[in-house]
């Protein structure tokens, strides 16, 4: 199911928290959504799920209006907030029992629906517990598995990982990664920036309520300069006056013991032959990797870490 954003603009007094935010998300695609806190990037999957109204503006799946019909966007689109509530004396069972009835599963299909849900979480260990016994990642479990349990063909993730310990991490992100492979429509937003990176096939980098960047992670304008982090055998400072003499480089940074960060001119046409150069004739490279084409890299390059 496709997304289509137009224009959405959403004002809490003088605050613009969406200010002309438009993108649009094929059919199955995975989409990251990333920006500094209070970017705009929570009250932008609130409209799209249908709980809140923007002052201007168009969300569509499909051919179906968000702001038109708000009321119909539950049962296409999951949303999954980036906390579950800490209801005391409900458990797991009867929690998602409840979400189920709602959207007319019961006897055979809630079990298989149960069934389903359980191929991408840990539904099965948790089940018989009671929701205020639950660890954050647990409880994250239960949240996702709340929004598989109708099967919608869009997920609206908002902050998944928050909170997590490196383990849940880990297992919250196998979870997704197997779901990116069903063909839904997801739209996720995270801090973890790396961990998000292996999942996504576009990104939208949202700052002030504004979208600074969309498209590929990795994408970069044809006018960037690269820039590469090398890491030697032999100590970094004793190859900086070396690599300095190359006429392509045109900053060059120690970042490390035995790292440097080079900035090179020409752009992207250029680099693969002034790399091969350096490897040919510099001193000998362990590890290369590229900083500015990593999605953390893209959003430090296209955000100034300003707040409203």
């Amino acid at each position: 199911m496709k997304i289509i954003v137009d224009n959405l603009c959403r004002y809490f007094g003088n605050i613009r928290a969406l200010d002309g935010v438009s993108f649009e998300i094929p059919d199955g695609a995975v989409c990251g959504f990333v920006g500094t806190n209070g970017a705009g990037k929570t009250t932008a999957l609130r409209i799209m799920a249908g709980l809140d109204t923007p002052d201007r503006g168009s969300v569509f799946f499909d051919q179906l209006s968000a702001t038109d019909y708000p009321e119909q966007i539950p049962a296409i689109a999951g949303f999954m907030p980036d906390t579950l509530v800490n209801a005391h004396n409900i458990r797991v069972r009867e929690y998602l029992d409840f979400f189920a009835r709602a959207f007319q599963l019961r006897g055979r299909e809630k079990e298989a629906a149960f069934r389903r849900v359980s191929e991408y979480t840990m539904l099965d260990e948790l089940l018989d517990r009671p929701l205020s016994a639950l660890s954050k990642g647990m409880k994250q479990q239960v949240s996702l598995a709340r929004v598989l349990i109708h099967d919608p063909p869009v997920l609206l993730l908002d902050e998944p990982a928050a909170g997590l310990d490196p383990r849940a991490r880990v297992t919250l992100r196998e979870s997704l990664s197997r779901l990116a492979q069903t063909g839904k429509t997801i739209l996720i937003s995270s801090h973890i920036l790396s961990e998000l990176e292996e999942m996504i096939s576009s990104v939208i980098i949202l700052e002030r309520g504004k979208i600074t960047w969309q498209g590929a992670p990795g994408s970069v304008p044809a006018s960037s300069q690269p820039r590469v982090l090398l890491t030697f055998r032999c100590s970094a400072e004793s190859v900086l006056e070396t690599l300095g003499k190359y006429p392509f480089v045109t900053g060059i940074r120690q970042t490390g013991p035995r790292q440097i960060e080079l900035t090179f001119s020409g752009g992207e046409a250029d680099f693969a032959e002034q790399m091969a150069e350096i490897f040919r004739s510099g001193p000998p490279i362990l590890v290369m990797s590229r900083p500015d084409l990593s999605l953390e890299g893209m959003f430090l390059e296209k955000t100034t870490g300003e707040v409203q």
